[in-house]
């Protein structure tokens, strides 16, 4: 039950109060200042991505739930954690018993937490194999690939994160250890499909070289598709950095207790970070995007200098 997990998670915040405060403050500080930048952010990317005409449909509803998990993040996960730190900390400088967190307002920054980790995971999975599937099937792809599939795609997606977040929660034992042997898994699935994606997009690239009797037509889809299969692994690449230490971190905190539970900590915060490098990434890759959001920026200046 959650009243097994939390116990443990919240005499390490404690220890953190007494003996690494400062790093404890560090921690609360940064995750309240990337909780906003997270929901800013993923506002401006998720209008972009309403109003984008040439990114293919299927594609924009992957990151539209990519984005979406990345806004609920700074809104729920990043913002909850930042403020429970603070109030531990001020509530233990002033003496006062923080017993009662445990464990329902631990335990819903935890299920909200694995929840939308899980699902963000599993979009950048999906994400994976739709670019797989795209730049394999060729014109297939759209007769297979359907709106109504992803749908119901990405409505499986977020069921069984609600699950497996339910799972984490009340179901606690060894369950950190069994997400790091999950993670392992579906960063070796997904590094297997673009390892596939590049082959087969080196080898289109090699036939446009060396046939001419290609059609241009043909050769536009395969430049689209090897475009949209770069910006693809961009997104995986910075998920992959702000996730892959978390696996490392949670084996040495339980294996060796509290003294790396601030490697485990800072390892947390980079999961919550990437929802704040994802739109930079979307920005960086996609000039519709990119254009889009600044001129929602300089629309919102031009407002406020009205304003004032």
């Amino acid at each position: 039950m959650a009243e097994q997990y939390c116990p443990r998670m919240f005499d390490s915040l404690v220890h953190l109060v007494h003996h690494r405060r400062s790093s404890l403050l560090a921690f609360c500080v940064l995750n309240f200042v990337f909780s906003v930048v997270a929901i800013l952010e993923n506002l401006l990317v998720i209008r972009a991505l309403m109003k984008a005409s040439t990114i293919p449909a299927t594609v924009k509803k992957l990151f539209l739930s990519l984005a979406f998990s990345d806004l609920a993040v700074g809104l729920c996960s990043q913002l909850m954690i930042a403020i429970i730190i603070a109030s531990i900390l001020k509530m233990a400088s002033s003496g006062n018993n923080t017993a009662f967190f445990c464990p329902t307002v631990l335990g819903v920054q935890l299920y909200f937490a694995h929840l939308l980790a899980t699902a963000s995971f599993l979009n950048v999975i999906v994400i994976a194999f739709d670019r797989l599937l795209a730049v394999s099937l060729h014109l297939r792809y759209q007769e297979l690939i359907t709106p109504k599939r992803v749908n119901i795609a990405l409505v499986s997606l977020w069921f069984i994160s609600c699950i497996t977040a339910v799972i984490f929660v009340f179901l606690p034992t060894s369950n950190e250890i069994v997400t790091a042997v999950i993670l392992m898994t579906g960063y070796v699935l997904t590094t297997v499909a673009y390892v596939r994606i590049y082959k087969v997009v080196k080898y289109h690239q090699n036939q446009i070289y060396s046939q001419n009797q290609l059609q241009n037509a043909q050769t536009r889809q395969v430049l689209r598709q090897k475009k949209s299969a770069y910006n693809a692994i961009f997104v995986y690449l910075v998920f992959l950095a702000c996730y892959l230490p978390f696996v490392p971190s949670t084996i040495l905190y339980m294996t060796n207790g509290i003294s790396f539970f601030v490697a485990h900590f800072a390892s947390i915060f980079l999961i919550f970070l990437n929802s704040s490098l994802n739109p930079l990434v979307y920005c960086w890759r996609y000039r519709e995007i990119r254009q889009s959001v600044k001129s929602t920026v300089k629309k919102l200046f031009h407002m406020n200098e009205n304003v004032t």
